[in-house]
């Protein structure tokens, strides 16, 4: 017996009837507001990306495993910036009489919103991975041996494969089908309130809370090591302070709290409320005229421009890359200044 889905609308059959404003309405005013917001950020998360991006790929001294991950991510950033904000918040792309749009449109709020943000969230994870193998086994990750590459190589495409093949697991598994002549996800009709919860739940669980857990475990224990590290030098050295407290674990705290504190900052409130939001859906019509959720959506978003300048500024090599780069600039442009002086 096959399954039975929700109705896909047809743009024609309302065209035919005149009924335009289906394909051609005007904005509204709070989506011009959220075009004009989604633009700003668009910009200030497209400058540190790629500013990182360009470093890392033009000095071939940072293709090294820890900047390889960062740039990854801020390629993850920069394809997040065009293939779901510049089409669908700025360019606000709905229903039309293109199939092509009419699939982006539907793939671009179920699947590629999904798919980046589990990758970006999958990278961070990574980094605080690859920060623990270098603090806890020095020796071999400053070895060059096939095997950490392999296994890097391994921990990248696990970053970019599993979040997309999960985004497109409802598709695969036939719960979602594609409406090709409107902006709308035909389901199955069967269990179909309980598939959503557990689609949804199951979404914040791998999206965000998973890569939570693991990055916070990793970070903390990073921290652990590295003072019972900064301890035993310290006593070797016969150096114990008197207020018990070191520099250096000062420094780990700080590096914890910021990593850790503005990714949960940034990113717990959207998760929160897409749980709340399918599970009681009392609530959720109750604020919807407030928008809650794009505007937690776009708090979250501002991670992709927290995320580059805080692991280029935490790593060393990165940051004198990019400092590095701007004395380049300037010293290009006060030799071009020096030139057009003496020319005139």
């Amino acid at each position: 017996m096959s399954a039975t889905y929700t109705p896909c609308p047809d743009v024609r059959f309302f065209l035919a009837l005149n009924i335009t404003a289906i394909v051609y309405r005007p904005l509204t005013q709070f989506e011009v507001d959220l075009t004009i917001t989604y633009s700003i950020l668009f910009t200030i998360i497209l400058i540190p990306n790629a500013l990182l991006v360009g470093v890392i790929c033009f000095k071939r001294s940072l293709w090294t495993h820890s900047s390889i991950l960062v740039g990854s991510l801020c390629l993850a950033n920069i394809l997040f910036c065009f293939l779901y904000i510049l089409p669908v918040k700025m360019m606000v792309i709905g229903n039309s009489e293109q199939t092509f749009t009419n699939i982006y449109c539907q793939l671009s709020h179920n699947v590629i919103q999904f798919a980046f943000v589990c990758c970006m969230n999958f990278h961070i994870c990574s980094i605080s991975l690859e920060k623990f193998i270098a603090i806890t086994s020095p020796f071999w990750y400053n070895q060059i041996s096939i095997y950490k590459s392999v296994m890097f190589a391994s921990i990248l495409l696990i970053c970019w494969i599993l979040p997309a093949f999960v985004a497109f697991l409802p598709l695969i598994i036939g719960w979602w089908r594609v409406c090709p002549y409107f902006c709308l996800m035909s389901e199955i009709k069967e269990n179909r309130k309980i598939s959503l919860q557990a689609w949804h739940i199951f979404w914040a669980f791998l999206m965000f809370l998973l890569p939570t857990i693991v990055t916070i475990i990793f970070y903390v224990r990073i921290f652990l090591v590295a003072k019972d590290h900064a301890n035993r030098i310290r006593a070797e050295n016969q150096s114990r302070s008197n207020s018990g407290s070191s520099p250096f674990g000062l420094k780990a705290v700080k590096t914890v709290a910021i990593v850790v504190g503005v990714y949960v900052l940034l990113q717990t409130p959207y998760n929160v409320y897409q749980v709340i939001n399918v599970l009681d859906k009392t609530l959720s019509r109750r604020v919807r005229k407030l928008h809650i959720r794009e505007w937690l959506f776009y708090l979250a978003s501002w991670n992709s421009v927290a995320s580059p300048i805080i692991y280029g500024f935490f790593n060393k090599n990165l940051r004198d890359g990019v400092m590095s780069l701007f004395w380049r600039c300037k010293t290009v442009r006060t030799r071009a200044s020096s030139s057009s002086t003496l020319l005139s």
